[in-house]
């Protein structure tokens, strides 16, 4: 049987194309394609034909190829051809291809620019996985960093599984699509133009729009207060947030281009150049000179500044009109944090979130510039050169930075002479880099998840 297979990627539109196929699934069927139904969330958000895509991230092979069978049974019981969307399959070709052994296999998908897939990954992250880092932060973790996930290498995977004519690959660029909707785009790839596809209903407002910033801040704030193993509490929170934003992207249209620091932007510019350049040469339908650039982004030195207090209080104040209850309960925790934890340890959005509440807040002390035991070290006569600088790597890796920490440790060692204390300094300095290791293996990590 000949299969169309829509695997994403993330972040590209996938979500207005589930929706836009099951919603005109019956006018699918009298041009020859079969669309298995699927549900949404209130946001009319769904992962498509997740259940299947979840059984092979679950390695259940079997379960998912009795699945694809009755998908396969019910498409030739009524003469169409299978159609699927379930961006799961995105990062398993091998597994998916092998499924659909023995049957004529098509697969779409759509490519975004990496650095708009990065900050899409941010917004994710802060959405469903409890990630409190500001966007700067994040993205300063990708410098260096080429990740496979957003810079087309998995579909050189897919390539390499697939004859030519199977696999296409286009742009996530909206100027290009018919009337600005990716839906009708992805009509006119499986064959449906003109006036055949005037007759396909169409939403008129978007789906699943990106967070506005202040629903995004709002929801950064409150992941520090979040239980993760309270999952409810945050899945209700998106809900009213995601209804928020896809209200708010309406009403305005086009939104501004998001800001982010200039030195960041173009080091990750530069870094996913070749990979475009590579996509564009051997891989994309086609690509316009303009998409080699991010659209929706822009650096902080050549746009507005980024969200204002008052974004957020309306996010806020639409949680706390839809949750009383929630948003009551999540006031009395911080509330109880505020209580008991030393404000000068507390984290600054914490502090950020408690004056949002309207819970009052005391101003934090500064930090002394270093601890009274470094001070006792600097004000003994009988303290050397290498003493002070042991002192020094101790307190900038006490307050996150292990590398100069490192670098000032090695002069250290480089001054003291043989014997137990050059030896305890090479045991500091072991561990500081494993510590700097640790770092950058996780930062790598969650790059990579």
């Amino acid at each position: 049987m000949n299969v169309i297979l829509h695997i994403g990627a993330p972040k590209t539109g996938t979500s207005a194309i589930q929706f836009f196929l099951n919603e005109n699934r019956n006018r699918l069927k009298k041009h020859g394609f079969y669309y298995p139904e699927h549900n949404f969330d209130p946001n009319n958000v769904s992962g498509g034909h997740a259940s299947f895509g979840a059984l092979l991230v679950e390695g259940n092979v079997e379960e998912a190829k009795k699945l694809l069978q009755q998908w396969l049974h019910e498409a030739k019981a009524c003469n169409c051809r299978l159609l699927l969307s379930a961006e799961a399959m995105y990062r398993r070709p091998d597994s998916v291809v092998s499924l659909f052994e023995g049957h004529e296999l098509e697969v779409f998908a759509y490519f975004r620019h990496p650095l708009e897939s990065l900050i899409s990954n941010h917004n994710q992250s802060i959405k469903r996985h409890y990630s409190t880092l500001t966007l700067d932060d994040f993205l300063y973790k990708q410098v260096g960093v080429n990740n496979r996930g957003v810079n087309g290498q998995v579909f050189f995977d897919w390539q390499k599984l697939l004859k030519d004519d199977q696999l296409t690959i286009r742009p996530y660029y909206f100027p290009t699509f018919h009337k600005g909707r990716i839906e009708l785009d992805f009509l006119k790839q499986i064959g449906i133009d003109g006036w055949s596809a005037k007759r396909f209903k169409l939403q008129k407002r978007k789906i699943n729009t990106s967070y506005t910033e202040g629903a995004l801040e709002i929801k950064r704030l409150l992941n520090g207060v979040l239980n993760p193993e309270k999952n409810r509490e945050s899945i209700v929170i998106d809900r009213v947030l995601q209804g928020y934003s896809d209200k708010s992207n309406n009403k305005l249209g086009t939104a501004k281009k998001q800001a982010i620091n200039t030195a960041v932007f173009k080091a990750i510019s530069e870094r996913y150049q070749r990979s475009m350049e590579r996509m564009k040469d051997k891989l994309l339908a086609f690509c316009p000179d303009e998409f080699m650039q991010p659209q929706t982004v822009a650096p902080l030195a050549q746009t507005e500044a980024r969200k204002s207090l008052y974004d957020v209080m309306g996010a806020y104040q639409e949680l706390c009109r839809q949750e009383p209850d929630l948003m009551e309960r999540v006031q009395c925790r911080l509330a109880d944090k505020l209580q008991s934890e030393e404000r000068d340890e507390m984290p600054y959005a914490q502090l950020k979130l408690a004056e949002i509440m309207g819970l009052p807040v005391r101003e934090p002390k500064p930090k002394p510039p270093l601890p009274s035991n470094a001070l006792d070290v600097f004000l003994s006569e009988k303290s050397k050169p290498v003493d002070y600088l042991r002192e020094i790597s101790k307190w900038l890796e006490r307050y996150g930075d292990t590398e100069s920490a490192c670098e000032v440790l090695d002069k250290a060692i480089e001054l003291a002479e043989k014997g137990e204390k050059k030896k305890a300094l090479q045991r500091l300095r072991k561990t500081y880099q494993q510590r700097l290791e640790a770092l950058n293996a996780e930062d790598q990590t969650s790059v990579q998840d």
